[in-house]
């Protein structure tokens, strides 16, 4: 596939139409600088898709159309066509030939033609993807993308390798595949919440339903049990209460003759009693006689039994004082040898003690004379080591001076080689800054220009997009408030044909009736659907007419006979009917002087203040039925409301007043007033009222689609409106412009810096030389002095030697008198603690001598009270035993005479206690009987309060009154068990809970709705798990592509590059390691000529473009571009690189077609055909051309 033609008209420069003709191989397009030439290039950019206008250098895209010269009116319109040859079927196409063709008009429009067929951008950059071809493929090299393909930014270089590998498709739809993964998410979450809550609501409705279920059926179980076992218990109740009063009379009758018995022999018992009290008395003065006797008895015991104990203590006591004043004789004996021993002890101590006193005060006078001697020599050595120590300072400190001195001349010497090199740096620095403030002054004006264009057209367009978005809100309250009434409509309708067609509100015989033509072929109307009224009048009306409005019209007394026999015959119930009046009665005298009074009182309340009509005037009916309203609003009046009507009928009591909101006030005094009804739940005029609301629905409907139309079109327009678009264009211009502000503020700012830096680091150098000339002087001096140290050391160092040994020498025999005299300091003391304890022991002999005696005396006095006592008890003992012989025979006497009384009153005792017995008995009888009685009494008022609580419960809970009833099986029944079913069935109901009764039908509604969502959400997961896998299939498609694609380039690159410059020249490409490979970094190492830059950035022009090359051919080898074209980029190469790099495109034309815009002449040599540009006329380019192999050799 190659490039046959371009057709430009109207496009910059080509103001007529131009066609140029390219054939394989190279083609080099020639001229004069500002000819005209790029302008092929931005029209061959243009034409596949370019949208950037700043890569066309304009700064809006209606500016490349021909702007007219002095002679030439501007053009209306430009035009580009490109016509490629597809005979190796690279592009997805079927034609062997693909003319692309792009249009732009002045007022902004532009369109896309693919072989004369309108087309989209969208469709030609599908063509051209993974082809090499394209806006921001490698088929359209220029200089400064040399720059961007080599800069930090790795973007652009990226963007090739992406091209090449053929993963753009990919990333296409990977990107799509993600914002449909994106929105399937979103919908996903949606539904989840809807299903969420829906299956809250289903769950909860399918538990009321069986609940109410539940409760349908156990409640009417429970009816049927609980009446049948109430009426049985009535009846079970009532035989028990007759039972019971029947033995309550027994039970009284036999109470009343116990209590005859009883008071009998009471009396009896009265003088039984009498005789006991007088018996006892006199036997309770005998006992108490014997006690006091025998009380003195025990006294006496006791006094004997204490007398003799002490005397036998006494005696014990006695014998112990003997043996211890034998004891405390001993003690003395000994103790007082003892004392003689220790004084002896004593005697010996203290004349040791004054001998080695004497001793201890010669050796301390000779300790005291060496130490003070040792002192001295201590001194003279300390003077020694301070003298010794200040020369080894001084020394220390003239070491550290020398050092510091060499040190800061060393830094002196590398600051001044770091400030000569770093002046070259900033000298070079400046000339790079120079020329950088130069273009982005240049780039500046361009960027305020463009910014003010973005400005003015973002202005407008935000203008019309926010008056058409009010016009939008607008449409939507409309639509909004358009869908509300409209689903209203639909649900009054539909609730009111509900009413009419289920006939609410009828019996069952009227419902009957209605639907039945057995009894009658005629129509069956109801009062409520043969008439009308007008809105204001509808609450008033049915409220007059309420009695009436679900009656059957009869027009005959036969046909209501008629009817009332079906529905006897057929036992289907009662009707209501309503019956014209014959008014014959009226026709009386008496009848027609009350209508000639209700008259004059008609037309008196007609002039009422608040009174708006006769209600039967406001009735819209056919004149069939108009007797039947007035007959039934005979004497009824409107009025405006209830306190209107209030007033009125306290001066027009004859007449009934309804109110326009639906209070009425009868003529009997009844009033029937209260909330506004709804338009929906009245029954008048229903049928009338259906009738309009189906007639309004259309009309409706209608408006809606009208609002549905222009909310689309106004929808529209605002998506064409690309505010996002127009204010990202000016955010990024204004960015730019910025940028470019902030970078020319730095670099003129890093200028000025760099050149005060250069000036001062000259001062530093002046300063610094004369700084290292004053050190090496003083390093000379420092270093004679230390020598003089040196010396002073080593000869004070000796003489601390030899004064130190001596000293020694004397320490030692200093240390050997120290410790004996500590020796014979420490017996000395030893000795005066042995005379103080000795001292001691003998004061304490002599104490316990002193104890002893004391204690003897004592003793032998409590031997003499001893034997005194001793002879008193003796005598006390004898006269207590000759008086405790006297008491014991006096209380024998006393007992003979109590036992004898005691049988007598036991006699006595006896026979009392036999009536007493008959006694008790007959209270036990009695209270029997009284027990038995009251715990009747009891059982009758229980079955009292269990019939009236019986009866009050069934008339509550069934409102039906218990009747007494009389059953064959009464006994037989097992109340226990029914009463345990009911309470069971009550419990069930009772657990169930509250109970929705409506639940089934709105459940079997939120299920339909639950499934739908189900199936919704079923059908989303799998969408989701799709786009996750193809998105997993698009990525490992990709990444393998891309890889084996860089591994094959990379090989290319390192071959091709060594070809360009020199076979040991080093390069090579590197992917970033530890990221996705379609986002990585791609760094370019190039090492030409046996440099080592640290960045590419700091190769010169001509090795940036010849590395740039190699990997543009490099990218070829793998993948080639069907045509390549190159703007100028062989500007820096000089004239042996030019040789290299056209040896290069002519190895490569065999594959790849290169159209070469140039001023080389050795590229222009390498060209097959040449174009020349040029401006014969000012403003307007012009081609010409020649293809060389047309010219013969002998004429070269």
């Amino acid at each position: 596939m190659f490039l046959s033609k371009l057709e430009i008209f109207g496009f910059k420069s080509f103001a007529n139409r131009t066609v140029i003709n390219f054939n394989r191989g190279i083609t080099g397009i020639v001229g004069p600088n500002g000819c005209g030439k790029t302008n092929i290039v931005d029209a061959i950019r243009w034409v596949l898709g370019e949208q950037k206008t700043t890569t066309l250098r304009s700064d809006k895209m209606e500016n490349v159309i021909f702007n007219g010269t002095r002679s030439k009116k501007p053009m209306g319109m430009s035009e580009v066509s490109l016509t490629l040859v597809n005979d190796k079927g690279i592009l997805p196409t079927e034609y062997s030939e693909v003319t692309i063709t792009r249009r732009i008009f002045r007022s902004g429009e532009s369109e896309y033609l693919l072989n004369k067929n309108i087309c989209r951008l969208k469709d030609i950059t599908n063509l051209f993807m993974d082809t090499g071809i394209g806006t921001n493929a490698y088929s359209v090299i220029e200089l400064k993308m040399i720059e961007t393909i080599l800069s930090s930014k790795a973007e652009e270089r990226r963007r090739l390798f992406e091209e090449a590998a053929g993963v753009n498709k990919y990333k296409l739809r990977r990107r799509l595949s993600l914002k449909k993964l994106d929105d399937v998410k979103a919908d996903l979450t949606r539904v989840n919440d809807i299903v969420s809550e829906v299956e809250k609501t289903v769950r909860s409705l399918e538990r009321q339903a069986k609940r109410a279920n539940q409760y349908t059926q156990i409640q009417s179980v429970l009816r049927d049990k609980e009446l049948d076992l109430a009426e049985r218990e009535f009846a079970l109740y009532y035989e028990k209460k007759n039972k019971l009063r029947s033995e309550i009379e027994t039970f009284k009758i036999q109470k009343d003759d116990i209590d005859r018995q009883i008071r009998e022999i009471e009396n009896q018992l009265i003088a039984y009693r009498n005789k006991i009290n007088e018996v006892d008395s006199e036997l309770q003065k005998k006992r108490k006689e014997i006690s006091e006797i025998t009380d003195s008895i025990h006294n006496n015991q006791k006094s004997l039994s204490v007398s003799q104990e002490r005397l036998n203590s006494l005696s014990s006591n006695h014998d112990r004082l003997v043996n211890e004043i034998d004891e405390f004789r001993n003690l003395i004996e000994d103790t007082e040898l003892s004392k003689e021993e220790a004084r002896e002890k004593l005697g010996k101590i203290e004349s040791a003690l004054e001998i080695g006193a004497g001793e201890l005060s010669d050796a301390e006078k000779t300790i005291e004379e060496k130490r003070s001697e040792l002192e001295t020599k201590r001194k003279e050595l300390k003077e020694l080591q301070e003298k010794r120590f200040t020369i080894l300072r001084e020394i220390s400190d003239k070491e550290n001076y020398v050092a510091a001195l060499k040190k800061e001349l060393d830094n002196h010497t590398a600051n001044i080689e770091r400030l000569n090199s770093k002046i070259q740096d900033i000298t070079n620095k400046i000339a790079k800054t120079v020329g950088f403030i130069e273009e982005l002054n240049n780039e500046k004006e361009e960027a305020e220009k463009k910014l003010n264009q973005a400005g003015l057209e973002l202005t407008i367009r935000q203008k019309e997009k926010a008056d058409l978005e009010t016009q939008l809100n607008s449409l939507k309250e409309s639509e909004i408030e358009k869908k509300t009434l409209l689903v209203s409509l639909k649900e009054k309708i539909d609730f009111i044909q509900t009413l009419i067609t289920n006939l609410e509100g009828l019996s069952k015989g009227s419902k009957i009736l209605i639907e039945n033509d057995e009894w009658s072929a005629k129509e069956k109307l109801l009062f409520a659907d043969v008439g009308n009224t007008k809105e204001e009048f509808r609450f008033a009306l049915e409220a007059a007419l309420k009695s009436v409005l679900n009656n059957l019209l009869i027009e005959s007394a036969d046909e209501l006979v008629k009817a009332v026999d079906y529905l006897k015959t057929n036992q289907l119930g009662k009707a209501s009917f309503y019956l014209l009046k014959n008014n014959s009665n009226n026709n009386s005298l008496i009848g027609k002087l009350n209508n000639f009074v209700q008259k004059r009182r008609a037309k008196k309340i007609e002039k009422e203040d608040g009174f708006l009509g006769w209600a039967a005037q406001f009735v819209e009916t056919d004149k069939k039925w108009e007797p039947y309203f007035i007959q039934v609003l005979n004497n009824i009046g409107i009025v405006k409301d209830l306190d209107a009507g209030l007033r009125l009928h306290d001066a027009y009591p004859d007449f009934g007043l309804a109110t326009l909101e639906g209070d009425i006030i009868l003529p009997n005094g009844i009033v029937e007033a209260g909330s506004l009804p709804k338009e929906d739940e009245t029954l008048f005029g229903r049928r009338k009222l259906l009738e309009n609301l189906r007639e309004q629905l259309p009309s409706h409907e209608k408006e809606l689609e009208e609002i549905k139309k222009k909310i689309e079109n106004v929808e529209s327009l605002i998506s064409d409106i690309d505010l996002k678009r127009l204010s990202e264009r000016e955010r990024l211009i204004s960015n730019d412009l910025l940028n470019i502000d902030k970078q020319i503020s730095q670099l003129e700012f890093e200028k000025k810096k760099a050149d005060e830096e250069i000036e001062n680091s000259r001062h530093e150098i002046s300063e610094l030389a004369e700084k290292s000339n004053m050190l090496q002087s003083q390093i000379s001096e420092t270093n004679n002095s230390l020598e003089e140290l040196y010396s002073a050391k080593e000869k004070i160092k000796s003489q601390i030697s030899e004064f130190e040994a001596s000293l020694k020498e004397f320490e030692n025999r200093y240390n050997q008198l120290t410790k004996s005299f500590n020796d014979k300091k420490l017996e000395l003391e030893r000795l005066r603690g042995e005379i103080n304890n000795t001292k001691s022991v003998i004061e304490r002999y002599e104490n316990d001598i002193i104890n002893a005696a004391k204690g003897i005396e004592k003793r032998e006095a409590s031997i003499k009270e001893n034997e005194i006592e001793t002879e008193e008890l003796k005598a006390r003992i004898e006269d207590l035993i000759t008086e405790l012989d006297l008491l014991e025979g006096e209380r024998n006497a006393v007992r003979e005479e109590e036992n004898k009384i005691a049988g007598e009153l036991k006699k006595i005792k006896d026979e009392a206690s036999s009536y007493e017995n008959q006694l008790r008995d007959l209270r036990n009888k009695r209270q029997e009987l009284s027990d038995a009685i009251h715990s009747f009494d009891i059982k009758e008022s229980e079955i009292n309060y269990k019939i009236d609580a019986l009866k009050e419960h069934i008339r509550e809970n069934y409102n039906i009154e218990l009747e007494l009833k009389e059953f064959e099986d009464l006994h037989e029944f097992n109340f226990d068990e029914v009463s345990k079913e009911v309470h069971d069935l009550k419990e069930k109901l009772k657990n169930l809970g509250p109970v929705n009764l409506l639940a089934y039908s709105e459940y079997e509604e939120e299920k339909k709705r639950l499934d739908f969502l189900h199936k919704q959400r079923d059908d989303l997961i799998e969408s989701e798990k799709d786009l996750i896998n193809t998105i997993n299939e698009i990525n490992d498609t990709a990444q393998n592509l891309f890889l084996d694609t860089f591994e094959k380039i990379r090989e290319n690159f390192r071959t091709i590059f060594q070809t360009l410059f020199n076979p040991g020249d080093e390069a090579d490409l590197k992917l970033e390691e530890g990221v996705d490979p379609l986002e990585a970094k791609i760094e370019i190492m190039a090492k030409p000529k046996g440099k080592r830059p640290t960045s590419i950035e700091l190769l010169s022009g001509g090795e940036k473009t010849l590395t740039a090359t190699a990997l543009l051919f490099a990218i070829y080898l793998v993948k080639p571009s069907p045509f390549c074209i190159l703007d100028e980029v062989d500007a820096p190469l000089d004239d042996a690189n030019i040789d290299r790099f056209t040896r290069l495109l002519k190895e490569f034309s065999r594959d790849t077609q290169f159209i070469i815009v140039t001023h080389n002449k050795r590229t222009m040599e390498a060209a097959e055909t040449m174009y020349g540009v040029t401006m014969q006329e000012e403003g307007i380019s012009k081609l010409v051309g020649v293809r060389f192999e047309e010219i013969p050799e002998t004429q070269s």
